[in-house]
């Protein structure tokens, strides 16, 4: 398989960046008319390196103070930085605005390249290693390695190669979902829309349906490309081209998200943990760049050492747990850091900050803990790869050792001790309306959503050993009820007859089935297979989707509809009404039932005998 290393190269304008790569492997970044009359890279330039079964795909990212918004969106997804600085200038300002930009979304492998060493002496070239090393001793845990080179000599341009293909991959988590960010889209005559990025979090085949986050949209894939080759399945960290099919490109903007539905919501607010380079205000309105998107938020300090902080936003995040981002102002970055909470949660400022603590330095236990307590009809696991960037069985295994905690493993929910109580409560409850209820699992979860049926079995057979109820068959019941519901055959014959007997009472205004089961605290398979039997019986017959009828009620109601017509004539919505004041949905089921009969004439809603 080949093994690809995505490459960001980074400097000071007219430093050398392109015109080093063109030394590397041939291609001239600056496509544009505009680029090659002004000799600098505008937008990001995409190419190749290829040894053997290793690639390296460049991402050219321009220089210029005022395009570092699209050197953000190229930085984003490199494993690696190869930082070029002139040796007959040194250090100038946007170099220091890269590497700043690099060290904060989480690059730690460098390859300084000192260019244009055939403009300067020896000692010169001395200097300016001694002065790199100084900057870069101002970034902890960065790894760099320094190589003189010039375009002119072939040699350094091997050497160099040489230590590119050495550099390490980026380590990525595969969450079983990818993520990928828009940062070029595009239109190709005969193919249509294209979009290009960095592949995130997982692989990406031909066949899959991909989710545009910020248009809700699903959209098809016509074809792939990574590092220049079509391909049926692109690789976790790679770059991509994507054909689309179903959209224009002119929808697609830099920045928006492309994911699997399901896995990420979108949230107004995050909670960050901050590393500042420049002085930032509370409530300061700042530009925010988190992957390839920029949009404007306003910074809330969490703390007094300004470690933590709210970034609110006007538009959804679709962020991740560790995810990098940047601060700017209109001149200069100002800090950033990585995403704590992407998912806003009911906390008090006090457990918040408890909580961004807690995952600053990964205790993921206790930050489930904390979330236990915030969520007191449980939280799902299914976030946990948006919340921790863990998959669901490193979330069930955390969440299993906390004491108290009960686990759903299939519903993937965890529950704190405080929802045992409040569904107590909820059979308490419904007890002492009805004496006569059939609590079981499917019942409690049919009412409450929030509940899962695991669960729900867990607390009714702990009132059961508590001997607050029995269990009579797969039924909870209460010690004290006026139905006999001592074993299954009464219970049926219960269950029968309240059906039965309560839609009889309802007469022409049965009540959907659902809400019959609601209101005699049945749960829906039960209530389903009664239902089955009486029409099977004859007893009862199906109109509509929702509306059951007792035969002989419908037997009477058909003799008042014929007399209708009798009388009067003929039989309508308006007139039917002034007989019967039912809604327009009992009605119109009626006369339409009425049209099965082979002596009914119905002519543009007017119904005659024929």
């Amino acid at each position: 398989m080949q093994s690809n290393l995505i490459i960001g190269t980074m400097g000071h304008i007219d430093h050398g960046k392109t015109s080093l790569i063109a030394a590397l492997n041939g291609f001239w970044g600056d496509s544009t008319e505009s680029e090659k009359e002004r000799g600098i890279t505008l937008d990001l330039s995409f190419s190749n390196l290829q040894n053997g079964d290793k690639n390296i795909a460049f991402i050219d990212v321009p220089g210029h103070e005022k395009l570092v918004k699209n050197m953000i969106a190229g930085a984003f997804g490199i494993d690696c930085a190869l930082l070029i600085v002139a040796a007959n200038e040194g250090i100038m300002p946007q170099t220091l605005e890269h590497l700043r930009i690099a060290y904060l979304l989480g690059i730690s492998n460098f390859v300084v390249a000192l260019s244009k060493c055939d403009l300067v002496d020896s000692d010169r070239i001395m200097q300016r290693k001694s002065e790199v090393t100084a900057l870069f001793a101002q970034f902890a845990g960065l790894n760099f390695k320094i190589l003189p080179v010039s375009i002119y000599d072939k040699q350094s341009i091997a050497t160099l190669k040489n230590v590119l293909f050495e550099l390490p991959k980026k380590q990525r988590v595969d969450l079983g979902f990818f993520r990928y960010y828009i940062d070029r889209a595009f239109s190709i005559k005969g193919s249509g829309c294209v979009v290009s990025g960095t592949l995130m979090d997982g692989d990406l085949e031909i066949s899959n349906k991909v989710w545009c986050a910020q248009l809700d949209k699903m959209l098809n894939i016509k074809n792939l490309q990574s590092h220049g080759e079509n391909t049926e399945c692109a690789r976790n960290g790679s770059r991509v081209a994507i054909n689309l099919s179903g959209i224009s490109h002119n929808d697609l903007k830099r920045g928006d998200l492309l994911t699997k539905k399901g896995f990420l919501r979108g949230f107004d607010k995050v909670e960050v943990a901050m590393t500042h380079f420049g002085e930032i205000a509370h409530n300061s309105q700042l530009q925010l760049y988190i992957g390839a998107l920029r949009c404007t938020c306003r910074v809330l300090f969490l703390d007094a050492h300004k470690r933590y902080a709210t970034l609110k936003t006007k538009i959804p995040l679709f962020s991740i747990f560790d995810e990098k981002f940047i601060l700017r102002d209109d001149n200069q970055t100002l800090g950033g850091g990585s995403v704590l909470s992407p998912i806003a949660d009911p906390m008090k400022k006090s457990q918040k900050l408890e909580f961004l603590k807690l995952l600053d330095h990964n205790d993921l236990q206790g930050a489930f803990e904390i979330l236990l307590k915030a969520h007191k009809k449980g939280f799902g696991l299914i976030s946990a790869m948006q919340r921790f960037r863990i998959p669901q069985s490193r979330a069930l295994e955390i969440a299993s050792k906390i004491p108290q905690c009960f686990v759903c493993e299939r519903e993937l929910v965890a529950y704190p001790k405080a929802t045992r109580e409040i569904v107590k409560g909820i059979i308490t409850d419904i007890l002492a309306k009805n004496k006569n209820a059939l609590l079981s699992p499917a019942l409690l979860a049919q009412k409450q959503n929030f509940i899962a049926e695991s669960f729900a079995k867990d607390v009714l057979e702990e009132m059961l050993r508590d001997k607050v109820l029995k269990k009579v068959d797969s039924f909870y019941v209460a010690p004290q009820n006026n139905a006999k519901l001592d074993s299954r055959e009464n219970i049926e014959n219960f269950l029968y007859n309240a059906v039965y007997n309560t839609l009889h009472e309802q007469g022409y205004e049965p009540i959907a089935p659902y809400n019959l089961y609601d209101t005699l605290d049945i749960d829906r398979k039960s209530g389903d297979a009664i239902f089955k039997r009486l029409t099977g019986e004859k007893k009862i017959l199906r109109l509509s989707h929702k509306l059951f009828i007792c035969a002989d009620v419908l037997a009477e109601l058909l003799a008042l509809m014929r007399g209708i017509i009798k009388e009067e004539g003929y039989l309508d919505l308006n007139n039917f009404k002034k007989h019967l004041n039912l809604s327009r949905k009992y009605l119109i089921t009626y006369l339409d039932y009425l049209d099965n009969f082979t002596d009914i004439c119905n002519e543009n809603g007017k119904r005659t005998f024929k």
